[in-house]
C-alpha cells in the first residue's frame, strides 16, 4: 500500500523505467519500427506501451508492464526451473524456455523471456517488410 507521495513517485519511477526498458528491446530487435513505438507517460489511461497503427498490424499485443520489488518469486522459480530442463534436452533445435502458471479463478498464463516473446514476432515482421506499404 502506498502510504505517501514519495513512495508513490518511487513506484512509478520503477514502473516508468521497465517501461521504457520494453521499448528498448523492442526498438533493438525491430529498429525499422522505432519510430512507431513510445511509452505511455506514467499514471496515463491505456496501454502503458503504445503502438502505432503500422506496428500494431505486424506486432498485434497490447503491453501492460508491472514492475514489483517483491511477490513474483513463485513466477520466476518456475521459469527457471523451465530454463533448466530446456538446457538439458539433447536437440539442434532452439528450444524456448516456457512456465505455465495459473490462479484459481483465473486464465492460464504463459511466462516466458521477453526476447523469446519478442522474436517470436520475427516472422510478423520480416513478412511485412517484403509487402507493399499499402498492405500494412
Amino acid at each position: 500500500m502506498i502510504t505517501n507521495a514519495k513512495e508513490s513517485h518511487l513506484r512509478k519511477a520503477k514502473g516508468e523505467r521497465l517501461q521504457k526498458e520494453v521499448v528498448e528491446l523492442i526498438k533493438h530487435y525491430f529498429p525499422e519500427y522505432s519510430d512507431n513505438i513510445e511509452s505511455a507517460p506514467m499514471s496515463a489511461h491505456g496501454e502503458d506501451i503504445r503502438f502505432d497503427e503500422v506496428l500494431r498490424k505486424v506486432f498485434p499485443v497490447s503491453i501492460e508492464a508491472k514492475y514489483k520489488d517483491k511477490g513474483l518469486s513463485n513466477v520466476y522459480s518456475a521459469y527457471e526451473q523451465a530454463q533448466r530442463q530446456t538446457e538439458s534436452i539433447a536437440s539442434t533445435i532452439d528450444i524456448k524456455a516456457v512456465a505455465v502458471i495459473k490462479q484459481k479463478n483465473s486464465i492460464p498464463l504463459i511466462v516466458m523471456s521477453a526476447d523469446d516473446w519478442i522474436q517470436s514476432f520475427k516472422p510478423n515482421i520480416q513478412n511485412a517488410a517484403n509487402t507493399n506499404d499499402e498492405d500494412i
